[in-house]
Formats: C-alpha cells, sequence, structure tokens
C-alpha cells in the first residue's frame, strides 16, 4: 500500500477547510438575508442577533457612496471603508502582522464610534427588532 504524501495531505486538508469555510459562510448570510427579509433592514449577522453595530458597519453603505461619488456620506458611513483592499490582500497572502494591525485599527475606530455615535447616529443605532432584542421584548411581557 503506497503512502500518501504530506503535500498532498496538507492539500486536500486546506481544501476541506476552504469549503468548510465557504458552506459556512454561505450558511450565516442566508440567515443574515432572511432576518433582512423580516423588517431588520440589514444584512448583518451581528446586528441582526444582537441588535448592536458591528466593527464593519455601514460599510456597504459606505461604497455605495463611494460609487455614487459622494465621499462625504462613504467617509461618514465608516472611516475605515479604504482599508477592505488591504485587509483582503492581507488575508490571501497572510500577512498577519498587517492583519494584527488593521484589527486593531478597526476595533479602535468601533470603540470610538460607539462612544460617539451609538444609539442615535447611523449607522451606529441600536435594533430593537433584532433576536435579542426580541426576546427582552418578550421577556418584559412574561415577567
Amino acid at each position: 500500500m503506497k503512502k500518501i504524501p504530506d503535500s498532498w495531505k496538507k492539500t486536500v486538508s486546506s481544501k476541506k477547510n476552504a469549503v468548510m469555510f465557504l458552506l459556512l459562510l454561505g450558511f450565516f448570510v442566508g440567515i443574515s438575508f432572511l432576518s433582512e427579509l423580516y423588517g431588520t433592514g440589514s444584512i448583518c449577522l451581528i446586528y441582526n442577533t444582537t441588535g448592536v453595530p458591528c466593527p464593519t458597519c455601514g460599510m456597504t453603505r459606505s461604497y455605495l457612496g463611494l460609487f455614487r461619488g459622494d465621499l462625504n456620506s462613504a467617509l461618514l458611513f465608516h472611516p475605515l471603508f479604504f482599508l477592505v483592499p488591504v485587509l483582503f490582500y492581507a488575508f490571501l497572502f497572510q500577512k498577519k502582522k498587517l492583519m494584527v494591525g488593521l484589527f486593531i485599527l478597526f476595533l479602535l475606530v468601533y470603540i470610538y464610534r460607539m462612544i460617539v455615535y451609538f444609539p442615535h447616529t447611523e449607522p451606529m443605532i441600536y435594533q430593537r427588532h433584532s433576536l435579542w432584542g426580541r426576546i427582552i421584548n418578550l421577556m418584559g411581557k412574561v415577567f
């Protein structure tokens, strides 16, 4: 019986991981679109579940503003929208230091936006119709 080379094992393992990642991503995207269908107005899984904006909240509207030629609204919806291509580059080429730096930068900007804009300024608004919000409302009615 022939032994399978280690390089083949790594390739098969990485392909399995990629398929699992894509399936998981597809599942979450599907759940997010279903949540959006039922009235939350967002496709973000975190926002639809918790009601609290995620660190990338406003990114889609930011790019839509940029595509309309409105740089001001793009920066208002998410000031780091221009770093998304850099993030993809870092992810694809496994630039770990760059990914960590971008993660820290996104986290710091998120904290700032939560302190300054939450819960009264788009896109940093609390979603009462989120899954968590509905559970809290139901518990308030029961108890």
